[in-house]
């Protein structure tokens, strides 16, 4: 069995933006909005249109937006949360995880983890597309302690690395 202790609220911003940063879903999006702002100063260039240029500048304004929002406002609108400023544990067995705090107690089964996702600092144990607890690496106690917890994963699901489909 696999027990580790940490405050979601201090790993809330990191593990978000972590998500973020590793999610498909987020790059496509991000790709696509400036493959747009390219092909608007393209047009500029070629039609001599300055509405092109003013096009451009609105996607990029509105990409910074939606980065900073996604990114920064919404992940420290959940950290100052005071259910999350208080200790959580988060167990692993054979059969289960259990994530464990003085008001709350949740126990879901290997078999209903979605997918598990590993960056450089966190595991993401997605219960549905959106949905994910996360074991901040630095909380294990140690190396072995970290690779039962690989072990105990790994028994019902892939442990996925790089980009989070």
């Amino acid at each position: 069995m696999v027990d580790i202790t940490y405050k979601y609220s201090e790993h809330m911003t990191k593990a978000i933006r972590d998500y973020h940063h590793h999610s498909l879903r987020f790059w496509v999006s991000n790709g696509i909005g400036l493959a747009i702002v390219l092909l608007e100063i393209v047009l500029y260039f070629t039609k001599s249109n300055l509405n092109m240029l003013w096009i451009a500048l609105l996607v990029l304004v509105l990409l910074a937006l939606l980065y900073f929002i996604t990114c920064y406002v919404q992940p420290n609108k959940f950290a100052s949360d005071a259910r999350y400023a208080k200790p959580f544990t988060l167990s692993a067995d054979e059969r289960s995880l259990r994530l464990k705090s003085d008001d709350l107690d949740n126990t879901v089964p290997w078999n209903d983890i979605r997918k598990v996702c590993e960056t450089d600092r966190y595991y993401f144990l997605f219960l549905d597309q959106t949905q994910f607890w996360i074991a901040p690496k630095e909380a294990f106690s140690g190396r072995e302690q970290e690779d039962l917890f690989r072990e105990l994963a790994g028994r019902y699901l892939t442990i996925n690395r790089g980009l989070i489909r």
